[in-house]
C-alpha cells in the first residue's frame, strides 16, 4: 500500500501512531491492564517490553544535549512518544496524534526536531512490524470497520443537530 500511495503522490496518515498510549513514557504495567485496545488486539505486556525498551533506549541516546531557550540553556529530554512519531515520519507518513494536554502538544511538536539514524529505524522496524493488526481474525476487523462507520454517522448526525459546532473564543 505504501509503495502505491507513493507512486500516486498520496501521503498516508498514520492513525493511532502511539498505540493508544502503549508507546508512551506514562504507560505502566498497572495502566496497561486497563487498556481496552490492547486487550482487543490481543497484545500482552511482555510482548510490548522489547519495543518499549528500544524506544526508551533511543530516546535516552538522543537526550541530554542542551538547547537554547531564550537566555538560558535547557537540557533536552526526548520521550518515547517523540521517537515513535519520528519513526512514523521516517516511513513517509503523517502521524495523527490526539493531544489531551499542553505537555502532550509540546512533546508532539518537539518530535519534529528529532532525527533518527537508519540503524535506529531498522531496529524499531524489526520490533514494531512483528505484529500486524491484520493478524487478528477477520470478524474482529469487520466489526471494527463497522463500529467506526457507526461512529462517523453518529458524529455527522450530531453535527447536523448543531452539537458538533466548535465556537471560537477570542482571547
Amino acid at each position: 500500500m505504501q509503495r502505491t500511495c507513493g507512486e500516486l503522490g498520496v501521503t498516508i496518515i498514520a492513525y493511532n501512531s502511539l498505540g493508544q498510549g502503549l508507546l508512551t513514557d506514562n504507560l505502566t504495567e498497572e495502566r496497561f491492564a486497563d487498556n481496552k485496545p490492547a486487550k482487543m488486539m490481543g497484545i500482552n505486556w511482555v510482548d510490548l517490553i522489547p519495543l518499549r525498551t528500544a524506544l526508551r533506549d533511543i530516546a535516552d541516546a538522543h537526550s541530554g544535549s542542551t538547547a537554547k531557550v531564550g537566555d538560558s540553556s535547557v537540557e533536552k529530554r526526548v520521550s518515547m512518544a517523540q521517537v515513535a512519531l519520528c519513526w512514523c515520519r521516517k516511513h513517509n507518513t503523517i502521524p495523527l496524534v490526539g493531544c489531551r494536554s499542553k505537555q502532550q502538544a509540546e512533546d508532539t511538536l518537539a518530535s519534529l526536531s528529532l532525527h533518527l539514524r537508519s540503524e535506529e529505524v531498522a531496529a524499531l522496524d524489526t520490533l514494531a512490524l512483528k505484529k500486524c493488526t491484520l493478524d487478528s481474525p477477520p470478524w474482529r476487523r469487520k466489526f471494527f470497520v463497522a463500529l467506526a462507520g457507526v461512529v462517523m454517522v453518529a458524529c455527522r448526525w450530531l453535527d447536523e443537530l448543531g452539537f458538533g459546532v466548535v465556537e471560537r473564543v477570542e482571547a
